[in-house]
């Protein structure tokens, strides 16, 4: 069919114009709440603890004593610097109510019971408990636990078969991800012997879902002390190394590490900056000394470079 210069011109125009509104329409990608705008990230917030060679905790730390490395690039320029104190605390606990550590379930249940009710919390403060043993994680209390329901509901947990850890690990920071204060210092405290048995996620998924909430993983070792090291113990270490927590060995006192815990959340320091690399993406990221070399750092090792992050 031959076409005349007028539908020639027609057609010209109409391409054009198709192709100016789709330049204009913005990119999406689908997550559980709809679609969100994919842009770079402007601003990078960064929780971490310092310490000196001995793990002292350093209260009198300066912008000027230390830099970030995104990337390959050096930052020394913030656009706030402040302690942790200020910050409200989002804070997870986790018990492994699984068939492997039932004998360490009650002394665990006590030493939560006594540290929700008897610390110190600020009005902005906010404690969940999430079990987890069997097929899927449990949801004690969310938020307000020390309501009676919620101490009966962890009174009631007992050991169930199966570990689906990871899957409690990401259903945790699903958890601090929704309605957060977006001053708060998220994290979790996970006690585990570290050997998950049936959980549809994996630990990349929980290490970076972590990282991007930048919430620590405090990790208890609920192993026997009679029974020997596993690849329990390393998946343990992993999830704190990589997310800014600590990890505690077995048979330490839960009480004193429940109370090391809150203590290293208020002790660190928050930051903010912008990034020199505006890419989508993962970020690799370091904190480091700017004079004393023997300055220690802890803090996510990694972010995803999309908004808020």
């Amino acid at each position: 069919m031959q076409i005349s210069a007028r539908q020639r011109i027609a057609l010209f125009l109409f391409s054009l114009v198709a192709a100016v509104a789709l330049s204009s329409i913005p990119l999406y990608a689908a997550d559980d709440s709809g679609y969100t705008i994919r842009t770079n990230v402007d601003e990078v917030r960064l929780a971490f603890a310092a310490s000196d060679r001995q793990g002292h905790a350093i209260s009198n730390l300066r912008p000027a004593d230390i830099a970030v490395a995104d990337n390959s690039t050096i930052i020394r320029q913030f656009r706030s610097f402040r302690s942790a104190a200020e910050s409200p605390v989002e804070l997870v606990i986790l018990l492994d109510a699984s068939d492997s550590v039932a004998t360490q379930i009650p002394q665990e249940i006590a030493a939560v019971k006594n540290f929700v009710n008897g610390s110190q919390w600020g009005d902005r403060d906010r404690v969940s408990i999430l079990g987890f043993g069997g097929l899927t994680p449990e949801l004690l209390c969310a938020r307000n636990c020390r309501s009676q329901i919620a101490q009966t509901k962890l009174n009631s947990l007992r050991a169930d078969g199966a570990t689906p850890l990871y899957d409690a690990l990401f259903e945790a920071a699903e958890m601090l991800k929704q309605d957060s204060d977006p001053e708060s210092r998220p994290a979790m405290i996970l006690f585990s012997d570290g050997v998950d048995t049936i959980s549809m996620r994996g630990i990349i998924d929980v290490i970076e879902a972590s990282q991007n909430l930048q919430s620590a993983i405090y990790s208890v070792n609920s192993r026997s002390v009679k029974i020997g090291a596993g690849r329990g113990d390393t998946v343990l270490q992993y999830l704190a190394a990589n997310t800014g927590g600590l990890c505690f060995s077995p048979g330490q006192d839960v009480s004193e590490v429940l109370r090391n815990v809150l203590a290293d959340l208020h002790s660190g320091y928050v930051l903010t900056y912008e990034p020199a690399e505006k890419t989508n993406g993962q970020h690799s990221v370091r904190i480091l000394p700017t004079a004393d070399p023997r300055l220690q750092f802890r803090a996510r090792s990694a972010y995803d470079g999309s908004p808020e992050q």
